[in-house]
């Protein structure tokens, strides 16, 4: 009886014991997240543990001479996108790496960052040079494809150069379309690498340089050293943001404060480096 009692509590704490790792591992994970590492494969993890929870999906179907320089998941229909330099917008299939032609070649420049507006439903796009613009993706409408020129990237108060390295709106929600009872204003965000600093970004008009989200407005320093190429940042639902920086063997991710531009660790991505990442965006509550 002693031994049948000692075996069946051993197997009851081995048991909790295994029910606790498996536990802690799905709590662990935190919001899901897709990044595109230095090699141009496909990273999927999760926030909150992202060395523990890493997958590689080796990427195919881009056309001969293109490279990837910005991914971001589109609200309309929750899919990763990705951009390459070339202007070529794909859908991207998580699953099996495939990547499906959506637009172009658009003529955009030499495009360097993206992130998709959610509320005009409209990829922002901005290009070397300084150059603003804005495509929209191919959803059977009459303006698949269309470019829009928005203007010049500057600085509100002049006497300053841009050189950004990552962008992202608020208010991103999965399978969300704006609709007369939810109509939420959106701000778009950027990251300037030379002044280490979060940018806002509103409107310019006449005679200034005329421009939607053209004209960038001082947040405050973040605190980090950010650099291109090796810069990521999203924002997920409302407000939640996160910075990523890699040194080139590592990524570490940063919560970020978008009312004083400040970046605060969470977690580290160990022997990945990325140069962009997208969060999969939640559901409206």
């Amino acid at each position: 009886m002693k031994r049948i009692a000692l075996l069946s509590a051993t197997c009851a704490l081995a048991l909790a014991a295994c029910t606790n790792v498996l536990t802690y591992s799905k709590a662990s994970m935190g919001m899901t997240a897709y990044g595109l590492d230095a090699q141009g494969q496909l990273v999927i993890f999760g926030t909150d543990n992202p060395t523990n929870s890493t997958r590689r999906v080796a990427l195919s179907g881009m056309a001969s001479g293109e490279i990837l320089v910005d991914i971001d998941v589109f609200n309309r229909d929750g899919m990763l996108y990705a951009l390459s330099d070339k202007g070529t917008l794909y859908s991207v299939n998580t699953t099996s790496g495939v990547l499906t032609r959506n637009v172009g070649p658009a003529a955009m420049g030499t495009p360097t960052v993206i992130d998709f507006n959610p509320a005009a439903e409209r990829l922002r796009v901005f290009s070397a040079g300084d150059l603003n613009f804005r495509l929209t993706p191919a959803t059977g409408g009459q303006t698949d494809g269309t470019v829009t020129a928005d203007g010049t990237l500057v600085y509100a108060d002049a006497g300053r150069d841009p050189n950004l390295v990552a962008a992202a709106y608020t208010n991103s929600f999965r399978m969300f379309k704006p609709t007369t009872e939810f109509t939420p204003a959106t701000t778009l965000f950027s990251i300037d690498a030379d002044t280490d600093m979060l940018l806002r970004h509103t409107n310019s008009a006449a005679p200034a340089p005329a421009g939607n989200f053209s004209t960038l407005n001082l947040v405050g320093p973040l605190g980090v050293d950010v650099s291109a190429g090796r810069t990521g940042f999203d924002i997920a639902g409302e407000t939640s943001a996160l910075l990523s920086v890699s040194n080139g063997t590592s990524t570490t991710f940063y919560t970020l404060d978008l009312a004083t531009g400040r970046a605060t660790t969470k977690s580290t991505l160990n022997a990945v480096s990325l140069k962009a990442f997208a969060l999969a965006l939640p559901t409206r509550p």
